[in-house]
């Protein structure tokens, strides 16, 4: 047992920080608001919903959706029934595989999430869409009041706009474990269909319109260093807040007094979440390790005013509320990203480092998951086919150290700026999975109005895709060219020619290899993907 983790057991017997309450019939964990637009002011409403797989069932939770216009009185009563979607459910997948996927009464705690939806007409106006459950379970840094937990939306479609919101990554961690005492990264991004630009905050989570949670507080408290006595940790009293929601804290300072500093980063940017879960109630399901989260998405429309100047009009928000559960990994350590190569390079760079891109040139990023526990089988995802336009994600079968690949050309218009996307490297750890996300950041520059933008990449569309055995693609312009074709390491694999129509065949031995290869013509301004499978 490290250092650290000795003082933290100290600590939690000294601090007697939050006792654990009694059970509570309670099965509501986490939820979010979305719409879309179907024209003509009319919305498809979408309610996620997140509920213990020990409590109720979705065939018994019956949301209504309500929405208003001026401060919290409603103008439909009782509401819009929601109606469940068909298929909508899947159960968390946090355990390892030999625990599986539990979810029932008397089986280990996991978490089961759910989608309702319904349609509403909103003439123009400014809009409060909300949904009310009950209950919340008790949590370790909030008191829940009546134990309801209300989500909203808003919409501001006052003069005429036409918005769809912010919707969530699938791929975020809405209700997870974390590790005590483990450095953990998590992502909160949204994406927003009608290219808005978005910021993040934390805030509180509610429990009707306008109420607020409150926020329990915790003592101060020192304990002498289990492995040298002589140096004393302190913890000073503080009370729990929205950007500071759980208890997690980075050990500072020198013997013989050391502190214990709130550590809780939040990137308002991208969503991104840091934090170190600190204290950790042993007790069989304890309340004292429940926290909940709440973050909310604003976008912003811009436009020219009638001075022509630049201005963003804020048109609608989300909110999500999250829940982390504190769980003791043992030994286990969370994987973590090696440095990254970009358009491959033989120089490695920090994957915390910016990527710079050019509108319509490719952009190819090599990531590898590694894991200081032996023998960790890794699996890595990301959400960036979902949230970057015209991008593409190879995935590696789970190894010790697998490595994946993301090639993205930003569209010609896209608008500079800086642009996000995550990789989620999940571990093999039993009971429960490490888990770590690491956001990358692209700063997407403009073509030089003349120059470069007679050199932007045109992305030519394959077919088959993917191919077993002959895959084609037609250039741009008819005529005789020569076309390279690249394995994922940039090596040169072979050179094809295409026909005076334009149309290029390729047909490689049975000794190459399936996976992903980039066909680009000598010049380098058309470019074509290429992904082969298996033969059957």
């Amino acid at each position: 047992m490290t250092k650290p983790l000795l003082i933290m057991r100290g600590l939690l017997v000294l601090l007697g920080l939050l006792a654990a309450s009694g059970a509570q019939a309670s099965h509501i964990q986490a939820s979010e608001i979305s719409y879309v637009s179907l024209g003509n002011n009319r919305y498809k409403v979408s309610f996620r919903v997140y509920r213990d797989c020990g409590g109720a069932l979705f065939n018994s939770i019956n949301p209504d959706l309500k929405y208003r216009t001026t401060a919290c009185s409603v103008l439909s009563t009782p509401g819009v029934p929601m109606t469940l979607v068909s298929g909508s459910y899947h159960i968390g997948k946090d355990y390892c595989a030999t625990v599986g996927e539990p979810c029932g009464s008397g089986l280990p705690t996991n978490y089961e999430t759910g989608l309702f939806e319904a349609t509403v007409t909103l003439p123009a106006g400014q809009w409060t869409l909300s949904v009310t459950l009950n209950a919340r379970p008790t949590l370790g840094n909030v008191n829940i009041g009546s134990g309801d937990l209300y989500t909203e939306a808003t919409l501001d479609n006052t003069n005429g706009v036409v918005n769809s919101s912010p919707v969530f990554s699938t791929t975020a961690q809405v209700v997870s474990f974390v590790g005590w005492n483990l450095p953990t990264t998590f992502s909160e991004q949204a994406v927003d269909p009608d290219g808005d630009s978005l910021t993040y905050e934390l805030v509180a989570p509610l429990m009707s319109c306008s109420e607020p949670l409150t926020y329990k507080s915790y003592g101060s408290s020192s304990t002498p260093d289990p492995v040298d006595p002589t140096c004393i940790t302190s913890l000073p009293a503080a009370t729990y807040s929205p950007t500071f929601p759980l208890p997690s804290f980075n050990l500072t300072g020198t013997c013989p007094q050391r502190q214990l500093q709130p550590y809780f980063e939040f990137d308002r940017q991208n969503g991104s979440i840091s934090m170190r879960p600190t204290l950790y109630n042993a007790a069989v399901n304890s309340s004292d390790n429940k926290h909940v989260v709440a973050v909310k998405v604003s976008e912003y429309r811009r436009s020219i005013n009638s001075q022509g100047r630049r201005v963003a009009t804020l048109v609608g928000t989300v909110r999500r509320d999250m829940m982390f559960t504190v769980v003791d990994c043992g030994d286990n350590r969370n994987p973590v990203l090696a440095p990254i190569t970009v358009n491959n390079s033989p120089v490695t760079q920090p994957v915390t480092e910016v990527i710079p891109v050019v509108a319509g040139r490719l952009v190819t990023v090599r990531l590898r998951a590694t894991d200081v526990n032996a023998g960790q089988v890794l699996t890595m995802t990301s959400n960036v086919e979902q949230v970057l336009p015209n991008s593409e994600f190879t995935a590696a079968p789970p190894s010790v150290s697998p490595t994946v690949q993301i090639d993205w050309i930003p569209p010609v218009n896209l608008s500079p700026g800086l642009y996000y996307c995550t990789v989620t490297t999940t571990d093999s750890n039993c009971p429960y999975k490490g888990i770590q996300t690491q956001t990358l950041t692209f700063r997407v520059s403009s073509p030089a109005l003349a120059t470069q933008a007679a050199k932007s990449t045109t992305t030519l569309t394959a077919v088959p895709t993917p191919f077993q055995t002959q895959v084609s693609f037609t250039l741009a312009r008819p005529g005789v060219q020569q076309v390279l074709v690249f394995d994922q390491l940039g090596r040169q694999v072979t050179t094809l020619l295409s026909l005076p129509s334009g149309q290029v065949q390729w047909s490689p031995a049975a000794s190459v290899p399936a996976g992903l290869y980039l066909a680009r013509t000598a010049d380098g301004r058309q470019v074509a993907r290429l992904l082969r499978t298996d033969a059957e």
